[in-house]
Parts: structure tokens; C-alpha cells; sequence
């Protein structure tokens, strides 16, 4: 029998083990080769090097994000609206529920296109999604590229849901610029949530995939609107949506404005507050080794958005109007720069382009020389559009921006701490200086119920009758013996009057003589108790408000009123979270018992009586606020610099501040330079605003005295007579 020779079986052998090698080890050497490129499940959950942290506001509302290079924001599944998958699905992937992460028949037609020299696509969402995650898979056009591509998207599918894989890469997907991901999108283009885009505003997004930048609202809105109509005619055509649907909302302007809605951190909600947010957290991030601009933090604040929205739009709406009032006061006399160029030298100081050369090494010389140089630049206006274009000196720039009255605001729930408004000015793109954080202004009359519960709380009774006649108390100035005997404004005086209504009228004459008789080193350790951590000079004139604060520390101490005596101190994040959604820590207030209850609750009543007969009273009668238990103080400064009003209901304290960047720039009469024509109109706008807001739902209740509480009365209490004590119930009188 014929028998094959052993040297040509071995060889035969190893011909067939060779070609075995080559049909089965090369593709599992590429695989091989591959696997051990590819990213870890781990990797490919947390791909992004650089994620923004993200600001939440205490309803959910996202108020900023905070990034260097790339504004990417990840949100789950569930907050992605169907309309925005249905959207995608049209437009890039019909079969994407059929496939395992590989369309074979697109493949092969990618393959042929490809081999032919004609490039076209044929990649599923999946192993899309698998380039934009894994940066080793590359974007050359190569059958290369497509086998790893390939690989990485059928691990995907075998990890992951379809619902997870959409996600993820709406998530990853950039918009344009440094725009990344659903959520960044919908708010750059319409400054709104992604779980609030319609119809129309979710085909734009899809449609902008194929080309940001050719298809940009801004350069190209034909472009972008045709392309929109194009991804709404493919819905239709894949079921996903009727044709009548897609009509409709082909009809739809583009809806993105004439900007971007977040291209500066100046613009938005709450910039201010955003702005001094970021600095904390920096320091906060850095202390415990994270990176604000690239760790994807999560903060959740106190920020109620709503309260927000009315507090911003309040102090609008009052300034827009009030500063024409302030304009022709000014214009009435020489101006105070032309008189004193000392304020516009202080106004230099202050400026970041001062600041700016300073930095860059200019000498004082240097830097006049530029304040003078006439330069192109935008000016802030109340007049639409808002801003002005004009060529000027910025040492005029000074003097322009120096007539505008601006405002600080903070609201705080004293029964928790939490900061829930904050307006730090006007507009932050013009007017950087933030008035709640930064600035401590004279406070004038608001610190008289410091005074008033320090009597109250030293056997005072509301009752008690003091002789409204200028007392002379000795004090010492400069090494030089004087005496300091104040004045009422209205320079009214004469018979007794109640404690009541001697702070209902703000009577200075009533306040310097509770002050004689208490002492001031007494009125300020209530203050302290109260929150009050700023320098209070020890002299008799401390009581008519001589004195600067900031708006948020004299907000928090009157909070101490409606809560019956305990202070808490005010915060502003409830918790922040790592990318992953882990706790890294949690706030809450520190507080403490700063008065009794029974002190707290008759200035309560005091409080109110100031906005039923006193300087406030035009907050029920001119404002509307008559079914609002509502108590405060206003407070005007020397010279009617400064305007207050700070106020409260059940639930929030709320304080006001409305002046000028420098106190030599003022109103010239008291009618117009009060804090009730100043600050309180913002005061009675927001508030009325707020509890009329069906969104909010905030209750219409009282503050109740506490147990037990037996109120004084005074004599001849009735409803009808405003020198007594405040009746029993708050209807009564305003029957």
C-alpha cells in the first residue's frame, strides 16, 4: 500500500496548522489586540476627562454650570423627553431597536462605499457612540477604524440598555463650540431644561448633529431652519410623528433668540449669586482635591428659582422707572464729580480695567494716559435694547455710570437659614460689584429695633410713653466735649408718645433717649446676639443707624422675629455630589436662641404696626398687600444716600438696599431720598408677586405669640386709635 513519506506528512501537517493559524490566530490576535485596547466598562460609564459641575436650585432648576474648556452636562435617562429620542432615531438610526449594535447591511454598503473610494456612512448610533466614548478607536476613515468601532459597540449593547446607549450619547454629542451633550444644548440654544424642549426645539438640536457650525441658528437661521424642517419631515416619514404634527411645528420660528442664552456667566438667573458661588466653591473644591471646572460636581443650593424671578424682576421694574426720578434730582444742581473729582477718582480705583493694569505692571501715569484715551466700548442703558455703543474716554465711562442707582436683595427663610434671592445689582455684565456679599452700606433706621428689643427685653413696654422733646446727651469727639441731640425728620415734636409708635414713625428723638437710658454697649450686644458681626462703635448715635452692614447679616438678624427669638445663620448649599451622584457633604444652619420669645413676638407687633400707621403703611394702601401678615422697617442714611427697607412675612425675611456705587452721589430730598420711595417698592412688587404666584403656592397665615403670651394694652386701645397698641387681631384694624 502505497503510504505517504513521514518528512511530507510533517510537512503537510504543518502546511495545514500554518493555514489554520491564519484563518483562526490572525482574527484572534486582532481581537485580541483589540480587546486589550479597549476601555473598561468602568471607563466607558465615566469617559469624559473634563465634565462641568452643574448649580441646581432648590426646585430643580439648573441656575449655571461651571467649566473650563467644554460645557458637557450628563443627565439620566428618564429626564430625556421622548421627543428628542424620537428626533435622533429619525435622523441617525431607524433600526436602532432591531439591531445588537451592528447593521450588517449597513456595514457591507460602508465596506463597498469605502473599498470604491465613495466614503459614506454606515455606523449604527451604537458604534457612534463608541467613537465619541473611545478615543482609540479614532475618526480616520478606515476599515481599521470600523472593526474596533465595531467591537466596542457590541460590547456596549451586551452592557448596557438601548435606553442607557441613547442616553449616553446625547450625552457625549457636541452642539457647537464647547457645547457638549443634550442638556448643555437646550441651554445654550433656548435657556431652558432638556426635559423641556418641544417639538420644533428638539429637531433643531438633532439637526444641528450634522454640521454645528453650518447649521448655527445665530450665523445661519435659513440654514438651520431648513435643516430643522428636514429632521421633522424624517420623523414623520418614520412613523415617529404625524405629518400634521410636523407641519404645525414647522411653522414655529426657531425660538433661540438673538444669542446664546448662556455664553456668559454674567447672564442668566442669579449671576451674582453664581459668581459668588464660584469663588466659594473653588476654595471649597481645592481644600478637598477636586476641580470645579472639570469634576462634574453637583451643588444643590437653597436658591428657590421662582423667588429668584421675582426678586430680579422687582427691582427692574422699580429701578427702570425710579431712576428718571433720580436723574432729574441730579441734573437739578451742578453734578457731584464736576464739583469733587474725588469720586471720580475713587470710581478709577474701584474699576476692574484699573485693577487690570495694575496686574499688568502699568505705572499710575500709564494708566491715567489709558482712563483718557477715548476707546469704542458698550454702555449700559435702561433704554431697549439695552446697552449702547459709543466711542468715550473710560474716565467719562466713570462719571456715566456713576448716576445709576443700583440695589442689593437677599431673602431668607428664617426658619431653616436658607438663602432663597439673591440680587447682587442691576446687571452683572455692567455692574460686577455685588451689594449683598461685597458691599456694607449705612443702614439709618433699620437698626433702630435693635434698640427697641433691647428695651423691650429690659422691662419697656410697648406702652411706655417717652417725652418726644430733644434730649442733649454729653459725648466726647476728637478729645473735645460736646453734646448730641438729634432731630425728628419731619423736625416734628411735643407731647408723650407710645414706644409703638415712636417706631412706627420712626421718631428720632424717642430712639436717642432709649439710647441714653440703656447705653449703647447694651444695644449692641443684641445686635450680636441677633447676627450682627461687623464693627459697631460704641456711641449714642449707633441707634439712628450710624453704622454700615451688609444687606445679608441685617436681613438674618430681623429674622429673629418671626421665628419667635432664635437666629440661624444663613447658607446657601444643601449638599454637593461627586459625578456619580455621591454625597460629599451636606449644610445645614447653625442656630440659636438670640431673644425670648415673648420680646420677639411684641416687636413683631411693633413691626406690623409700622406697615399699618407707620413709614411703611403704604405697602397695605398704595401696594395692595392688605391680606399679608407683613412687618418691617424702612431705613434712610445721611444725606439720603442710602435707601432700606427690610421686611417679613410668616415664611421670609427680606431685605433692601437701593443707592449709588459712591454715598457722594445721592438724592438732594427726602421726599424721593427715603427708603420708602428707595427700596420699599421693590419690597411690596416681589412680595406681592411671590404669594400671588400659583407655582409657589406660599400660604397666607400669621405669626401666632406664643404660648401663654398676654398682650399688653395700652390705653384707650382701640382699632380706631393709632397711638395704641396694635388691636388683638390684624382684621380688626383693617376693617
Amino acid at each position: 500500500m502505497w503510504r505517504l513519506d513521514p518528512a511530507y506528512r510533517r510537512a503537510r501537517l504543518s502546511l495545514l496548522a500554518w493555514v489554520f493559524g491564519i484563518g483562526w490566530g490572525i482574527p484572534l490576535i486582532l481581537l485580541l489586540y483589540v480587546l486589550w485596547e479597549m476601555p473598561s466598562f468602568q471607563s466607558l460609564e465615566d469617559p469624559t476627562p473634563e465634565l462641568a459641575s452643574v448649580v441646581y436650585s432648590a426646585d430643580g432648576k439648573i441656575l449655571g454650570t461651571f467649566y473650563r474648556n467644554t460645557d458637557r452636562v450628563r443627565i439620566p435617562a428618564n429626564e430625556i423627553p421622548p421627543i428628542v429620542r424620537k428626533a435622533l432615531l429619525a435622523v441617525e438610526d431607524r433600526r436602532f431597536y432591531d439591531h445588537a449594535g451592528l447593521d450588517l447591511q449597513g456595514i457591507v454598503g460602508a465596506v463597498f462605499s469605502t473599498l470604491t473610494g465613495r466614503m459614506r456612512g454606515g455606523s449604527t448610533l451604537t458604534q457612534q457612540l463608541a467613537r465619541n466614548l473611545y478615543d482609540a478607536v479614532g475618526v480616520e476613515r478606515s476599515l481599521w477604524r470600523k472593526l474596533k468601532e465595531a467591537i466596542v459597540a457590541v460590547f456596549l449593547e451586551y452592557r448596557y440598555s438601548k435606553e442607557e446607549i441613547l442616553a449616553m450619547y446625547l450625552n457625549t454629542v457636541p452642539f457647537g463650540g464647547v457645547t457638549y451633550g443634550i442638556q448643555a444644548a437646550s441651554r445654550y440654544y433656548f435657556g431652558k431644561d432638556a426635559r423641556e424642549l418641544t417639538l420644533p426645539e428638539a429637531a433643531l438640536l438633532i439637526g444641528l448633529l450634522k454640521g454645528p457650525t453650518y447649521y448655527s441658528p445665530y450665523k445661519y437661521p435659513k440654514r438651520a431652519l431648513a435643516r430643522r424642517n428636514l429632521v421633522l419631515d424624517l420623523m414623520a416619514e418614520a412613523d415617529l410623528i404625524t405629518q400634521a404634527e410636523a407641519e404645525k411645528a414647522k411653522k414655529a420660528p426657531l425660538g433661540t433668540g438673538s444669542a446664546p442664552y448662556t455664553a456668559s456667566q454674567s447672564q442668566g438667573l442669579a449671576p451674582y449669586f453664581r459668581e459668588y458661588l464660584r469663588g466659594w466653591l473653588t476654595q471649597w473644591a481645592r481644600a478637598r482635591g477636586y476641580d470645579l471646572y472639570k469634576d462634574g460636581l453637583q451643588i444643590y443650593t437653597t436658591l428657590d428659582s421662582r423667588l429668584q424671578m421675582h426678586a430680579e424682576s422687582a427691582a427692574v421694574a422699580h429701578l427702570r422707572s425710579f431712576q428718571k426720578v433720580f436723574d432729574k434730582e441730579l441734573r437739578s444742581r451742578p453734578l457731584p464729580w464736576k464739583k469733587d473729582t474725588a469720586i471720580l477718582v475713587r470710581a478709577m480705583l474701584r474699576s476692574e480695567r484699573y485693577n487690570e493694569a495694575k496686574r499688568a505692571g502699568l505705572s499710575e501715569a500709564e494708566i491715567r494716559a489709558q482712563f483718557h484715551k477715548p476707546v469704542p466700548m458698550r454702555l449700559f442703558t435702561w433704554d431697549p435694547p439695552g446697552y449702547k455703543d459709543t466711542v468715550l474716554t473710560p474716565w467719562d465711562s466713570l462719571a456715566y455710570y456713576l448716576r445709576f442707582l443700583e440695589v442689593g436683595l437677599v431673602t431668607i427663610d428664617p426658619h431653616t437659614g436658607e438663602i432663597k434671592a439673591w440680587v447682587g445689582g442691576i446687571n452683572h455684565t455692567y455692574f460686577k460689584y455685588d451689594h449683598v456679599a461685597q458691599g456694607k452700606r449705612q443702614v439709618g433706621s433699620t437698626f433702630k429695633p435693635f434698640v427697641y428689643t433691647a428695651a423691650l427685653d429690659n422691662g419697656y413696654s410697648p406702652c411706655y410713653e417717652e417725652l418726644n422733646v430733644p434730649v442733649e446727651i454729653p459725648i466726647r469727639v476728637e478729645g473735645r466735649d460736646t453734646v448730641w441731640s438729634p432731630r425728628n425728620a419731619d423736625r416734628d415734636i411735643g407731647e408723650k408718645v407710645t414706644l409703638q409708635k415712636a417706631l412706627a414713625l420712626s421718631l428720632n428723638i424717642i430712639t436717642a433717649r432709649l439710647m441714653k437710658t440703656l447705653g449703647p454697649e447694651v444695644v449692641i450686644e443684641y445686635a450680636r446676639r441677633m447676627g450682627i458681626q461687623s464693627d459697631l462703635e460704641p456711641v449714642y448715635a449707633l441707634g439712628l443707624g450710624v453704622c454700615d452692614l451688609s444687606v445679608l447679616e441685617l436681613t438674618s438678624a430681623y429674622g429673629c422675629f418671626p421665628t419667635l427669638g432664635v437666629w440661624r445663620e444663613p447658607f446657601f448649599v444643601r449638599e454637593i455630589r461627586d459625578r456619580r451622584g455621591n454625597i460629599l457633604e451636606s449644610f445645614t444652619a447653625k442656630s440659636r436662641r438670640a431673644l425670648s420669645e415673648k420680646t420677639a413676638y411684641l416687636m413683631v407687633e411693633m413691626l406690623r404696626w409700622v406697615t399699618i400707621a407707620g413709614t411703611a403703611g403704604e405697602l397695605r394702601w398704595r401696594y395692595g398687600l392688605t391680606d399679608l401678615d407683613i412687618g418691617g422697617k424702612t431705613g434712610t442714611t445721611q444725606n439720603h444716600a442710602d435707601g432700606w427697607f427690610v421686611g417679613f412675612t410668616p415664611e421670609y425675611v427680606t431685605g433692601v438696599w437701593v443707592g449709588t456705587a459712591d454715598r457722594a452721589v445721592h438724592f438732594y430730598s427726602l421726599e424721593n431720598g427715603q427708603g420708602a420711595r428707595m427700596a420699599m417698592p421693590i419690597w411690596a412688587f416681589y412680595m406681592k408677586a411671590a404669594y400671588t404666584d400659583s407655582a409657589l403656592k406660599l400660604p397666607k397665615k400669621r405669626i401666632l405669640p406664643p404660648p401663654g403670651f398676654r398682650r399688653p394694652t395700652c390705653q384707650g386701645s382701640t382699632s380706631e386709635n393709632p397711638d395704641a397698641f396694635p388691636p388683638a387681631s390684624l382684621e380688626e384694624y383693617l376693617r
